[in-house]
């Protein structure tokens, strides 16, 4: 297959290797980890790359995002099948499996997860700094948005509500993915938890649902197949991704005389079933 690889700068080096081993034939992009800071421009721009991967002969658009902060929610496939991993965040994709990341949370809720990409390309920096300077001047950055959109006393309760993140903190794990100068990430790490007297562990990271993303085994429910004229939906349960018919292609498919009834539109969100040829189900390998 010839695929469309949009990714977040995160999963830089992952995706690299994943991909370069792969047999199939990958054009990626990657695209600015702080555009997470703000979910409507992370949707905008990813839009506009599935919309410029129109007409180059892809056979899918692959994402490597997860629903981050409902950034992914609304996205739209044109003629190109768009996949997106079914995950709260990239914290799942490093570390296998949301199964894995559920109980890393039940465990140790107050978990603040480092990566390679974490460390390296934060807002696009190769050096993260210290963690309350990165954090004071987004707050700054936010606290003068804010005010424009919703005035001086709503920005300030909305600032002091988002400072209070690094109470709930009160550990530091990097999650090793066997990438990159590992030391560095320790010690940088270990840094940042010392300073906020923040216990320190080191957790094997596993990219087997990189691996599958990038090699077209999307079997086992791990994945959603966005089908030409659906939207990237977010489904508020355990499956957290779905994807529906946008209305637009409601109304063409009106218009043909091909509507199913939208109970059973509903139905499919949360399995991300597809109408590809023969009516093929959810999350078949598609390769």
């Amino acid at each position: 297959m010839r695929i469309k690889l949009i990714a977040c700068e995160v999963f830089t080096r992952e995706l690299s290797l994943a991909a370069a081993q792969s047999e199939h034939i990958f054009d990626i992009t990657f695209l600015p980890f702080g555009l997470h800071n703000c979910p409507s421009d992370l949707r905008s721009r990813i839009q506009e790359e599935i919309d410029d991967a129109e007409g180059r002969g892809y056979d899918f658009i692959v994402l490597g995002y997860a629903l981050c902060s409902r950034g992914t929610a609304g996205l739209t496939a044109r003629s190109v099948p768009v996949l997106i991993p079914r995950a709260h965040d990239c914290i799942t994709l490093l570390l296998g499996s949301r199964a894995r990341y559920d109980a890393e949370f039940t465990a140790h809720p107050g978990t603040y997860y480092y990566s390679p990409g974490w460390i390296e390309r934060s807002d696009g920096e190769v050096d993260q700094g210290r963690i309350s300077e990165k954090k004071d001047r987004e707050m700054r950055d936010r606290f003068e948005d804010y005010v424009e959109r919703y005035g001086e006393d709503n920005a300030k309760y909305l600032i002091e509500q988002e400072s209070l993140w690094l109470a709930n903190y009160d550990r530091a794990a990097l999650i090793d993915t066997g990438i990159g100068p590992i030391q560095v990430y320790r010690e940088f790490t270990r840094r940042v938890a010392e300073s906020h007297g923040w216990d320190w562990q080191e957790l094997v990271g596993d990219m087997s649902l990189i691996r599958r993303m990038v090699s077209g085994q999307w079997n086992g429910g791990d994945f959603v197949v966005v089908q030409p004229g659906q939207q990237v939906v977010e489904t508020f349960d355990e499956q957290i991704i779905g994807a529906r018919w946008s209305a637009d292609a409601r109304s063409k498919r009106s218009e043909e005389g091909e509507v199913e009834n939208e109970e059973a539109v509903n139905d499919r969100v949360g399995d991300g079933s597809c109408r590809r040829s023969g009516g093929c189900r959810g999350q078949a390998d598609l390769c």
